[in-house]
């Protein structure tokens, strides 16, 4: 039987990792609704924002269609990135935001 490669390895914990996330956020779904909505209030730019974060868009993207200053956008995306809400990735040599949850 051929040995695992370090890539191989790797794919299989990210699967493991996924799937763990996937229960975590099931068994605490009404945690994670009742942190956004305390987080991110209706009619909010921040609310804008985060739902602009779909893994394809850019900062620059987000300002864009929202109408709203590029330093704006950097400053709500940074609080919601350490709010934990939202990460930001490379992706086709462009940093993207996408929702956590």
């Amino acid at each position: 039987m051929p040995e695992e490669t370090e890539k191989d390895l790797l794919r299989k914990l990210h699967g493991t990792l996924t799937d763990i996330r996937a229960i975590l956020v099931l068994a605490n779904e009404d945690k994670l609704a009742q942190a956004k909505k305390r987080l991110l209030p209706d009619n909010s730019m921040k609310l804008q924002v985060y739902n602009m974060c779909d893994g394809t868009k850019t900062t620059q993207d987000i300002s864009n269609a929202i109408q709203r200053p590029e330093p704006s956008i950097r400053a709500a995306i940074g609080n919601l990135r350490n709010e934990g809400l939202v990460r930001s990735i490379e992706r086709e040599g462009k940093q993207v935001h996408e929702q956590i949850f």
